[in-house]
């Protein structure tokens, strides 16, 4: 009797001690809202080009004359009075969250264009303070290409002609 009373006496003990210990519990109340969102990329442009697949690519021509050779992916054609580089620019344009079907594509210089330069997008001069409508019909996650000349007129200085096309993509 001895042998199972100490038995019963061991298994009480345990059971005490683990029903003493400790509990508590808590909660995280979790809010927030989807939006829709899309993403431009410039997935390729003419010149020696750096930071595709991004949103901030560059491009560099070079030095250019009307009579030297066209720059890495440029064409060059020389007219009467002015000469012209011809290249494309791709654009990329990716939603996430949305039910649009297509986008709006417009671009615009981010500063007045040298005298005597023109800057064309698709057939369109590019001004500085008007943008300028690519596509009303984009398609997403599809690379638009879109024609790129740069018209240098014959009584341009010769100096800088530096600048930045901005392009903006708005859903439909």
């Amino acid at each position: 009797m001895k042998k199972v009373f100490a038995v019963c006496f061991t298994v009480a003990l345990f059971t005490v001690v683990s029903a003493s210990a400790a509990n508590s519990s808590g909660t995280l109340t979790v809010t927030g809202t989807v939006e829709s969102s899309i993403s431009l990329t410039v997935e390729s442009a003419g010149g020696t080009t750096s930071g595709t697949g991004t949103a901030a690519a560059s491009s560099d021509i070079g030095n250019i004359s009307k009579f030297g050779s066209a720059p890495t992916g440029f064409t060059l054609a020389r007219g009467a009075s002015n000469w012209t580089l011809s290249s494309t620019v791709g654009v990329q344009v990716v939603k996430a969250n949305l039910t649009s079907t297509d986008y709006t594509l417009t671009a615009q210089l981010g500063s007045a264009p040298a005298s005597g330069i023109a800057w064309k997008l698709n057939g369109s001069t590019l001004s500085d303070s008007a943008a300028t409508t690519l596509t009303s019909t984009g398609t997403y996650a599809s690379t638009g290409s879109y024609s790129w000349d740069i018209v240098v007129a014959d009584s341009a200085a010769a100096a800088a002609i530096d600048n930045t096309i901005n392009f903006t993509a708005a859903s439909n």
